[in-house]
């Protein structure tokens, strides 16, 4: 009878720091965490590209066509270098 009662006696001694315990590691998350929110491209900078398929035959079409992807190319560089500029203006906000 005498080693049931120590026997509960350490169970409860055990079961409170346990609860203390968790009391402490919980309250450790009280604080609110900070929510940012990302900012959203301009819809201009992600619009669709249209890209020319390829039908010609000849050199002179590989030539035309080589133009034609230039300037797509420069198209979207261009689209590029408006995203960086705007993402630098958003840093320094």
């Amino acid at each position: 009878m005498e080693l049931l009662k120590q026997y509960q006696n350490k169970l409860k001694r055990a079961t409170l720091l346990m609860l203390t315990l968790l009391a402490m590691l919980l309250s450790s998350c009280a604080s609110k965490t900070e929510i940012t929110a990302c900012p959203q491209f301009p819809a201009a900078f992600t619009a669709h590209l249209d890209k020319t398929a390829f039908d010609g035959r000849t050199y002179g079409d590989v030539t035309q066509y080589a133009v034609i992807l230039k300037r797509e190319r420069d198209m979207c560089l261009n689209r590029i270098n408006k995203i960086r500029e705007w993402q630098k203006e958003e840093l320094s906000k």
